[in-house]
Formats: C-alpha cells, sequence, structure tokens
C-alpha cells in the first residue's frame, strides 16, 4: 500500500457504527462472519459483509488459518503497524533525503557569498504565503540566530500545528538555542496548563520567558537583523530586513519585554489574583476609550466570551447598566485621581 493508499482506507469504526459493532463482536467471540453478525446484530448481510471488509482493509480483522469465511480480532496497536509500517519507513527515507540535500544546498552559500559580495543577499521584505514554507522559513532563520531571538507569542501559536515538534522544546523552531530565546506572553498565557509546562521546559534549557497585558501580537526579531511578521488572516508571513524597519521592530518587542514580568511557569492563587486584576485593568481602559468588545479581547489574547463576562462583572462592580454609564463613571474617577494629585 502507497501512501496515498491510506487516504482511500475506510473510517475508524466509531461507537454506533455497524464496523464497531462487529468489531465489538469479533472480540467478543472466538470468530466473526457474515451469518454470526446478521444473527447477533440483526443487521443486513449487506452491512455486515461491508463492515467485515472495512476492518479487513484496517487490519482489524484477518481471516482465521485455513479458512475464507471466518474472521478474528487483531489489536489496534497490531493493526496501525501492519497499515503504517512501511510508510514510516518511507517517510524515514525522504526526511533524510531532505535533510541531505538542504546540508547540499547550504555548502554553496560560501561560493554565493564570495561572487555576489557586492550585491544585497536578501530581498528587503519577502512575502510568503505558503504555510509550510513559512514553517521552513521561521527554523532557518531561528537557527542561524547567534545572539538573541526576541519573540512576542499569542496563546495559540499560528505555525505550532504545521511542524512535528518535540513538546519539550518550546517554542521548538527546529534546532534553535533555547538560551538566545526570549519569548513575550500575553498575560492571560498564565492561565494555559499547556503554556505554563511549555514556559517551564524553555526557562529548563536557558530561555527566558515574560507576560505582558497586551504584548504586540506575533512578531519576531532575530539578531535585530531580521524580522518577521504575519501576514494579514491565514498562516503566511513576511521577512523583512530593511534595517530601519527591522530597527522600529525590534524597539517596540525590546520595550515591551523590558516592561513585561517574568514568568517561571508556576500558578498559584495570589499570581492568579495579580494577572486578573492586571487584565481588568486594560479592560477599563480599553473600555475608556472606546474600544470594543472584539478589539479588547483580541489586544488581551483572550476570547470574546472571556471578555465580555469580565466586562459584565466589572460594570456590575461599578454599578452601571450600559457601557455610556461605565465611560462617565470611569472618567469620573480618572479626574478625581488627577485632582488628587495635583
Amino acid at each position: 500500500m502507497n501512501i496515498d493508499g491510506i487516504t482511500d482506507l475506510p473510517d475508524i469504526p466509531q461507537a454506533g457504527t455497524a464496523a464497531s459493532e462487529v468489531y465489538t463482536l469479533a472480540l467478543r467471540s472466538e470468530y466473526v462472519d457474515i451469518q454470526r453478525c446478521v444473527g447477533d446484530l440483526g443487521v443486513s448481510e449487506a452491512e455486515a459483509a461491508a463492515a467485515i471488509e472495512d476492518l479487513v482493509r484496517l487490519r482489524l480483522l484477518h481471516l482465521v488459518p485455513g479458512c475464507t469465511y471466518a474472521y478474528v480480532a487483531v489489536s489496534p496497536m497490531s493493526a496501525s503497524l501492519q497499515l503504517l509500517a512501511v510508510q514510516d519507513e518511507a517517510l524515514r527515507r525522504r526526511q533524510n533525503e531532505l535533510e541531505r540535500l538542504r546540508q547540499q544546498m547550504h555548502s554553496l552559500l560560501p561560493l554565493y557569498r564570495a561572487n555576489f559580495a557586492g550585491e544585497p543577499q536578501h530581498p528587503h521584505v519577502q512575502r510568503v504565503e505558503d504555510p509550510r514554507a513559512a514553517r521552513g522559513i521561521l527554523t532557518t532563520i531561528t537557527v542561524e540566530a547567534e545572539r538573541e531571538i526576541l519573540l512576542s507569542l499569542p496563546t495559540q501559536d499560528p505555525w505550532e500545528e504545521l511542524a512535528d515538534l518535540d513538546r519539550g522544546a518550546w517554542p521548538g523552531y527546529g534546532g534553535t538555542r533555547s538560551d538566545l530565546l526570549r519569548v513575550l506572553l500575553p498575560e492571560a498565557a498564565r492561565f494555559d496548563v499547556r503554556v505554563r509546562e511549555q514556559a517551564e521546559a524553555l526557562l529548563r534549557d536557558g530561555g527566558q520567558v515574560r507576560t505582558a497585558v497586551s504584548p504586540p501580537g506575533w512578531l519576531l526579531v532575530v539578531d535585530a537583523e531580521v524580522a518577521v511578521v504575519p501576514v494579514g488572516e491565514g498562516q503566511g508571513l513576511s521577512l523583512v530586513r530593511e534595517e530601519s524597519v527591522v530597527a522600529a521592530l525590534w524597539r517596540t518587542l525590546s520595550g515591551a519585554w523590558d516592561e513585561a514580568r517574568p514568568f517561571d511557569g508556576s500558578y498559584d492563587h495570589d499570581s492568579a489574583r495579580s494577572t486578573s486584576a492586571l487584565i481588568d485593568e486594560a479592560i477599563l481602559r480599553l473600555l475608556l476609550n472606546g474600544l470594543e468588545d472584539k478589539v479588547i479581547a483580541r489586544r488581551l489574547d483572550i476570547s470574546l466570551r472571556t471578555c465580555q463576562r469580565r466586562i459584565a462583572d466589572l460594570m456590575d462592580g461599578l454599578g452601571v447598566r450600559t457601557r455610556l454609564q461605565a465611560g462617565y463613571v470611569l472618567g469620573q474617577r480618572v479626574r478625581t485621581g488627577e485632582r488628587r494629585a495635583a
């Protein structure tokens, strides 16, 4: 069976389907055949035959030795090995071939640089919309980092699902040196168990993690020489090498990092209350500026539902029923605070 053949396989048996019932019967019986399925399960001969055929193709049933009509159940682990062993080996060979080709291509870099030293090696802005090509570029530029990797990362990394990551090395961009990596997360990330585990793993490897109420969104700056920003919606990116733009992005991200709070991945109630208070303060500030719920949620990297629930709780705390009233009360408090300060 080739790799394309895998996509043509029937669905894995789900509870309530004829195939699931036949497989369950096979597990509980010495063997199954079409007639036993009809008698015990009350399905038609056509349904029984189709279910058995699907299970045989999935290697979950195989014929009793020396018999042409009776089948016995096979462990899912054994079935998956039978189905995928050849494909696993083919995939490993393909990965080895790709790595060998990549190394051969990279070996030409000295020749390229020697012969084109007077010309720019890269365009100032390179737009890449193919998500897998984008993922490859992220891997390449982080692996080649020499001094620092500054990354502002939302709770959900838009490129994470495309990577075959080692979960112990986060964010896991290829062979990135963790000791060069500084990751800036939104405060809301402190409530995410998965993110906390990844932060702890990065810290163990020598990296650093901080949180900010409203970080710059997804932004990567490597060695203050190249920056990466997402391309609108989707999973494309723009690779920026223009010096003045990269410098501005680096200052933005570096400044946000300096003002952020260190995060060691731990969780306790005092920290949770402090984080929650910071988020509420930010929501009030953004409400006072007239921003819509969805904009506030996006700025703080929280879900729209969570944002709206927090806003409702804050309005109850202010004793108001409308956004207009909330804005007035907040404005009064700000002005009162300014007069007291004066």
